[in-house]
């Protein structure tokens, strides 16, 4: 973790997994000490991702257990936007990120009632693309809530923030899989320094790498 943390990046974030075979609670206090250990090791707060995994009242407990102090946000505790739970989990002052699964006909605007999220972390194809997310921002924006594209949609998310900087801080680059997508593209974006260097080519500035195909008989 400290390796990739002195990148140069913004800030980090991990996936916040649930053992198995732990119960409710004793997963809330692994994990909430995890995140206040690796924050103490890291001299920053982190950002932790539930990968949608938790239940209600792991959530619940979660809130109760870990000092709010070292977490940047957490990251789609529930499966689904359940609007009841989040409410009852903003009211606990959890920090809270939404919005990778938020889709092309879902109301931002409940969703950010509700959920009263630190960020939204949209996903700027699954929500309907960049007409939709330009109007999502404008709603998080009156908000002042920031958002922070997905990186699953990574190329028109460094769009959606270089249209947009003053909303868009950072966007998502997943360390994990992203080197490898990146070698579809003819001219692969390398981060440096956690910075992207913007394409400057029409569209969306990317040409996929094509290999010619061997004749058959």
């Amino acid at each position: 973790m400290r390796r990739v943390a002195a990148g140069g990046w913004s800030f980090t974030k991990w996936g916040l997994r649930r053992a198995p075979e732990d119960s409710s609670a004793e997963a809330a206090v692994r994990m909430a000490r995890a995140v206040e250990r690796c924050a103490q090791a890291l001299g920053t707060t982190l950002a932790a991702d539930a990968v949608g995994t938790w239940t209600p009242s792991v959530a619940m407990a979660f809130a109760r257990s870990v000092d709010t102090a070292s977490l940047r946000w957490l990251e789609d505790p529930l499966p689904r936007h359940d609007l009841d739970t989040y409410e009852l989990l903003a009211a606990t002052q959890l920090p809270l990120a939404v919005g990778e699964r938020a889709h092309c006909d879902e109301d931002p605007a409940g969703l950010i009632q509700y959920v009263r999220p630190r960020a939204l972390t949209l996903d700027v194809v699954g929500c309907g693309g960049l007409t939709r997310a330009a109007q999502i921002l404008g709603e998080a924006q009156s908000q002042a809530i920031s958002v922070y594209p997905h990186g699953r949609s990574l190329v028109p998310g460094l769009h959606l923030a270089a249209a947009f900087p003053d909303a868009v801080p950072a966007v998502e680059y997943r360390l994990q899989w992203e080197p490898r997508r990146q070698r579809l593209y003819d001219i692969p974006l390398q981060p440096e320094h956690g910075r992207i260097r913007l394409p400057d080519t029409p569209g969306l500035g990317t040409t996929p790498r094509s290999t010619p195909c061997l004749a058959g008989r």
